[in-house]
């Protein structure tokens, strides 16, 4: 016990010593009012009717996931959630094809207990297919992982991508949740001195054999039109200067297409 204990603190020592020049702050969704739910371990971000949320953030250390935290895998209802709650019994009957994954999982919570308990919240899922989480998802978590260990703390950024055309939304429970046609995920953190951003988009459905198996790089995706695709600022003018040739990239291919 005391092993673990000794372990997760210098987790998180040398955690804080690599994310001090990190300026990252809730995002920010344009031109809509957004609420959030604040947890002990992360936050999230609801904007809009989708029954699900925006964004969530958390930061992650590596030791976060070798406690030995446990607690009663058990939906719970967020009462926070403002309109359409979801319950357990929405949870089970989501359909086949789906599953509720979670934007922060359980498997990054065994340090505390009650951040574990959180992660069963009703408000901390979104609707997956099932295979999508095995091939793609899990793998983008294992890769966060290995940079975590790495490079002592990283910022994580999940959500989903929603249609912009409102009538190509698939709801399903009764029409009160809406299912992404997309997911992200983005990983913040400094690597040999300078800020690293890894964003991937990848689409809600079941990979292909190819999918299942390519390098993760292949999801890889412009931070700059992902922000354009959700509407949704992820950083702070400070932090944009990282990534001038990320906006680069997004602005030059955004020119050659109005050109058309």
């Amino acid at each position: 016990m005391k092993k673990s204990v000794i372990i997760c603190c210098l987790a998180f020592l040398l955690g804080r010593l690599s994310a001090q020049n990190l300026d990252i702050t809730n995002p920010v969704t344009e031109g809509k009012k957004t609420y959030l739910i604040e947890n002990s371990a992360y936050t999230l971000g609801f904007t809009g009717n989708y029954g699900i949320p925006s964004w969530s953030l958390y930061k992650f250390m590596l030791g976060m996931a070798h406690g030995t935290a446990v607690t009663k895998e058990e939906w719970k209802s967020d009462s926070r959630v403002k309109n359409y709650k979801l319950f357990a019994k929405d949870v089970r009957n989501a359909g086949t094809n789906l599953e509720p994954v979670q934007l922060f999982p359980k498997e990054h919570a065994r340090y505390d207990s009650e951040a574990m308990e959180s992660t069963f919240l009703t408000s901390n899922i979104v609707f997956m297919s099932r295979q999508l989480h095995e091939y793609v998802w899990d793998r983008i978590t294992e890769s966060f992982e290995e940079a975590a260990q790495k490079n002592g703390t990283i910022y994580i950024f999940s959500g989903p991508v929603f249609d912009k055309n409102p009538l190509k939304i698939k709801w399903i429970l009764n029409n009160k949740v809406a299912v992404p046609t997309h997911f992200y995920r983005i990983a913040v953190y400094n690597e040999d001195g300078h800020t690293v951003c890894k964003c991937y988009r990848f689409a809600n459905r079941i990979p292909t054999d190819y999918e299942r198996n390519c390098d993760l790089e292949e999801f890889a995706y412009n931070i700059y039109q992902l922000e354009d695709d959700t509407g949704i600022d992820f950083f702070s003018r400070d932090m944009d200067a990282n990534f001038r040739q990320e906006k680069l990239k997004y602005l030059e291919k955004r020119e050659s297409l109005s050109d058309w």
